[in-house]
């Protein structure tokens, strides 16, 4: 279900500005930190929320957050550079990823950004290079994580790599600050991570004795949106009651944890629209008739991983009209000249379907945006949503996103 603030600011812009583009709302990404925020501070007053750039990182979104008190994670020193641009303070930003050349982590290093290692590489790379950064760096150990085909994942630390790592580092003179847990991507309840905290217990146990400081522990994401999947999400505050219980469990008080998430699609998925036209109807016997939008998939690439919303408006509809009333089902295509360019298929819709009726694709706010590529046709202008229920221009058309 689409929001009704983005269908009366679709259909107010649609008269004035054609289709393609997007609609934003910064409001529901404040409110939806807000919440978060709350929920495990309660049980970790020493909570942090560091946003992961990788997911949108329209100014938008980034510069309200920095200003709400987020932490930025980035994976690039290219991100970094845009994270401190938008205000956020290098002690607020975390630097992850899988790959981070010597220039980028001596930068890092210099600026007191916390750095999160992802391999034995990288934590032999910090040991050999101590003495030349000038600086003592902020250094947590990315530690690996099962998938769920039972292999480990491509990120972190090995079991038998995690301690080596540690060693390395403080014969170094580097002390560890924490680790970092990342347990995947859509779990839809605390268990998951319960389960990561509770593998790695005695490392964890370990490393918090032998910290000088509040020992940093660090979920990532994985958090799925409120309505992105068909298995409702836990409350927030249930993700932090049990993750305090886990925490109790192995011996480290939640109060005296620092705690921090990663949350990205969660916090901004839902928060975004694309707004396109139907162009062209075709009838077919032997399946559903298939309507063709003036936007292809490439707006909206995640399409082709997880369902997205999709909702009709006929153009001349009220402004505050609901999406129009079901009564047959179609095939819903791109615009792109290729056979696999469809958004989704046997979407319902009204039997009077036709072009010039407004398509609304919904959950588009991460990924979707900084995913999406020119091909034959202009990057579509992004409108954001105003309190007053006006808008404001985020990115005029043919524009880079930012």
């Amino acid at each position: 279900m689409i929001a009704k603030r983005f269908k009366y600011l679709a259909e107010k812009l649609a008269l004035v500005t054609p289709t393609p583009f997007y609609v934003v709302d910064p409001g529901g990404v404040e409110r939806d930190f807000s919440a978060m925020d709350k929920a495990w501070r309660e049980w970790f007053p020493r909570f942090t929320l560091a946003y992961s750039y990788k997911s949108n990182p329209l100014t938008v979104f980034t510069q309200l957050l920095c200003s709400l008190g987020a932490t930025a994670e980035v994976v690039s020193g290219a991100e970094l550079r845009t994270a401190l641009e938008d205000g956020f303070a290098p002690r607020n930003i975390l630097f992850d990823g899988p790959v981070k050349n010597a220039a980028e982590l001596a930068h890092a290093v210099s600026l007191g950004v916390g750095v999160q290692v992802d391999s034995l590489s990288e934590a032999e790379h910090f040991a050999a290079t101590a003495r030349d950064f000038g600086a003592t760096p902020r250094v947590c150990l990315r530690l690996a994580m099962p998938t769920a085909s039972g292999r480990w994942s491509r990120f972190g630390l090995l079991p038998g790599e995690a301690p080596h790592a540690w060693r390395l580092l403080a014969d170094a003179g580097i002390g560890v600050r924490g680790v970092h847990l990342g347990v995947g991507t859509l779990a839809s309840g605390p268990e998951t991570y319960r389960a990561a905290v509770s593998r790695w217990c005695e490392t964890l146990r370990v490393w918090a004795a032998a910290s000088g400081e509040p020992f940093v522990l660090n979920l990532g994401g994985g958090f799925p949106p409120r309505r992105a999947t068909a298995d409702p999400r836990a409350p927030w505050r249930d993700f932090a009651a049990e993750v305090a219980e886990e925490c109790r469990l192995i011996g480290l008080p939640p109060e005296d944890v620092r705690l921090v998430i990663e949350p990205g699609r969660s916090l901004v998925e839902e928060h975004g629209v694309l707004v396109a036209r139907v162009a062209v109807r075709k009838q077919r016997t032997d399946a559903p008739d298939l309507v063709v939008l003036d936007a292809g998939t490439n707006l909206s690439r995640t399409v082709k991983s997880r369902p997205h919303p999709i909702e009709f408006v006929r153009a001349d509809a009220p402004s505050n009209a609901d999406a129009m009333p079901a009564s047959e089902s179609f095939d819903v295509y791109g615009n792109n000249c290729y056979e696999g360019d469809v958004f989704a298929r046997g979407v319902p819709g009204p039997a009077l379907l036709g072009p010039e009726d407004l398509v609304l694709v919904g959950c588009v706010g991460a990924y979707d945006m900084p995913f999406a590529h020119v091909w034959v046709r202009p990057q579509p202008p992004v409108f954001a949503t105003t309190e007053s229920g006006g808008h404001t221009v985020v990115r005029e058309r043919g524009t880079r996103i930012r």
